[in-house]
């Protein structure tokens, strides 16, 4: 009886198993750009001043409260400038183009 049943086994296990292969989809290649931008911009703020580099002309310095409004818009005139904000103290949003910092005006 043992015999058999190795032997039943054997057999089962020789026999072929129908495999299911998975379709696989083309690569699709997106051009994406690795290169990083040799310059970023960069904001640096103290007391009720606001240094920014590196920035596009023409683009817009733009200041927010803390809660989203907008307080203020300054056109960059130069790539590295300086700018006074004559703003209340307390703690607001920079953004320049793409760049975005938290400041706060002492």
């Amino acid at each position: 009886m043992r015999i058999l049943t190795l032997f039943a086994l054997a057999i089962a296990l020789s026999a072929p198993v129908p495999g299911y292969a998975q379709s696989r989809k083309p690569e699709v290649k997106t051009a994406v750009s690795n290169r990083k931008d040799p310059s970023p911009i960069t904001i640096t703020c103290y007391e009720n001043r606001v240094l920014v580099e590196n920035a596009p002309i023409g683009s817009r310095l733009e200041v927010y409260s803390v809660v989203g409004i907008k307080v203020k818009e300054i056109e960059i005139k130069l790539p590295t400038a300086e700018y006074v904000l004559d703003i209340a103290k307390g703690y607001y949003i920079i953004r320049v183009a793409d760049t975005v910092r938290k400041i706060a005006i002492r």
